[in-house]
């Protein structure tokens, strides 16, 4: 199964774990990377997920969630037709990094892209029928078959 998690999900493991809620997906999110190493999952990162990744004022967790990102099994690289497909996805009120996160997954053949971001997760769930993948919260992953 492929998975895209964007940048939300690498930061995860490095937010305050004091509430239960931001413990929890952290867990799955660091259960999801452990799962790949198995082969269950193949995790799909891409040159706009590095890119937001970097812009992380914090020197320490910047290195970290692109550390992260080395359980990487196929990277989809900076491309018109992604770019192309970003922009139809800006039409639908997702934008900026979140679309071109959608389009990478989806060039790719994702099965799920993967977030913690409540407000991308209702987005997706009202144009499904725009996307071509399936969002996802972390939590949502561990319990597929």
């Amino acid at each position: 199964m492929l998975l895209y998690l964007d940048s939300c999900c690498f930061n995860r493991p490095f937010d305050d774990l004091s509430q239960i809620r931001v413990r929890l997906e952290a867990e799955a999110v660091e259960w999801i990377l452990e799962e790949s190493r198995s082969g269950r999952y193949t995790i799909v990162t891409s040159d706009y997920l590095s890119m937001e990744l970097i812009r992380n004022p914090n020197s320490d967790k910047r290195a970290d969630s692109l550390a992260m990102t080395e359980y990487a099994g196929l990277h989809v690289t900076v491309s018109e037709a992604v770019a192309r497909r970003a922009e139809e996805i800006e039409t639908i009120g997702i934008s900026g990094y979140d679309a071109l996160h959608i389009a990478a997954a989806e060039a790719a053949g994702c099965d799920y892209l993967v977030t913690t971001d409540d407000r991308l997760l209702k987005k997706s769930k009202r144009h499904s029928s725009q996307l071509m993948i399936s969002i996802l919260n972390p939590i949502d992953i561990i319990s597929l078959p």
